[in-house]
């Protein structure tokens, strides 16, 4: 009796470990923020390095480093529809600022849902997509909304998980903005929990094959520049969320098309 009860005390031990292990965390104020490079309802994808990152991805077409405001979010999500109007509102405060908001979509439908969505709720902050919840699990998002705000260096300064409706979030940010700014620590150092969440739905086994843009040509030739200006290729890899691989492919493509340039015979 004693053995059976011991066994399976260890099963349940071994359950409870597992089930621990699969559940993400959230991360903490102190840690970098993962790059990720995500497909946007309206202007091709948009990678996080493009903003802030100790190097930035494209520093030829942005070299000032901005604070990032991410709000991951789902069409299903009732807080979350609050929570979007206070980021618009903070957001028409600090227009032209070195400031970057993106709310982050999780629906699996991807752009098929979330563009009618947004149309008809009148939201105006740039959407990103993330139906395969890569990026969300990377930021150990399991409730929604989850806002991190990061520096210019990548690092989060805040993060927290739901929306509380007496406590107003554009003023909140102005604070911590401010904090930032002025090299200040933030006043909450820990994930703050507060209000109202839903849970994360599951994630699908494959995205829809809309919600990849791919990239273009344009796209090739700045990783190719970026690399050769001494960014690493793994980190660039990372931000367009390809393998390394790929991007020596690249490099393959592009010396096979400045050969077959150079050997082609001159007009006389």
């Amino acid at each position: 009796m004693n053995r059976r009860r011991l066994m399976t005390g260890i099963v349940l031990a071994v359950a409870a470990l597992t089930v621990a292990a699969e559940t993400p965390k959230i991360l903490q104020p102190g840690t970098a923020g993962p790059t990720f490079s995500l497909p946007s309802l309206s202007q091709g994808r948009v990678a996080l390095r493009l903003y802030c990152g100790d190097t930035l991805l494209k520093p030829h077409v942005n070299d000032i480093r901005h604070i990032v405001v991410m709000s991951f979010w789902a069409t299903y999500c009732k807080p979350c529809q609050k929570e979007i109007p206070e980021l618009m509102k903070f957001a028409e405060k600090h227009v032209g600022d070195s400031l970057k908001i993106f709310c982050i979509s999780i629906d699996k439908e991807g752009e098929r849902i979330v563009g009618p969505f947004i149309k008809e709720k009148g939201y105006t902050l740039p959407v990103l997509l993330d139906p395969y919840r890569k990026t969300a699990e990377r930021y150990g998002v399991a409730s929604l909304p989850a806002l991190f705000v990061l520096d210019g260096r990548g690092i989060i300064r805040y993060a927290s998980i739901g929306f509380k409706k007496n406590d107003p979030l554009d003023m909140k940010l102005e604070g911590i903005i401010g904090d930032i700014r002025s090299g200040r620590p933030v006043a909450a150092g820990a994930v703050v929990s507060q209000g109202e969440s839903v849970a994360v739905e599951a994630a699908p086994a494959s995205a829809p094959k809309l919600q990849r843009a791919p990239l273009t040509a344009k796209d090739r030739w700045d990783a190719i520049v970026a690399v050769e200006c001494g960014m690493s290729l793994e980190k660039l890899a990372d931000s367009l969320a390809v393998e390394p691989q790929v991007i020596k492919g690249w490099y393959a493509d592009l010396k096979k098309a400045a050969m077959g340039l150079w050997e082609k015979p001159q007009p006389k």
